[in-house]
């Protein structure tokens, strides 16, 4: 099966093989991974930190995105309290790869859409 067959057009001007941006966007493609991994550049934060900071974000959808990156191994979770339990999450050295991508959206964000 080719990866047309499998909806995976190749990028063959700027992939070294088919497939890599859409892995990429399997973890950047939604409207909230980016956002949560740049809140996690700095520092690690909690579960009601991110949610404040990413306001606007459902707990249901943060959560979700949390469990996703921590598949991923693009963030780790980090229990600092037993009862009840509480963690706090921070990015693994593949997360951390991802700041430079992070910095690059934000650079073309300010260059062209600044004004939102």
């Amino acid at each position: 099966m080719t990866f047309q067959q499998l909806g995976k057009a190749p990028c063959t001007a700027i992939e070294s093989r088919p497939g890599c941006i859409q892995t990429a966007l399997g973890i950047l493609g939604d409207k909230w991974s980016p956002l949560l991994l740049g809140q996690l550049v700095d520092s690690s934060k909690t579960f009601g930190e991110l949610e404040v900071s990413l306001g606007g974000i459902s707990p249901k959808t943060l959560s979700e995105r949390l469990a996703r990156l921590c598949s991923e191994q693009v963030v780790a979770k980090h229990i600092y309290n037993q009862h009840p339990p509480r963690y706090r999450y921070e990015l693994t050295k593949k997360g951390q790869e991802l700041e430079e991508i992070l910095r690059a959206m934000a650079g073309w964000g300010d260059k062209y859409h600044a004004a939102l």
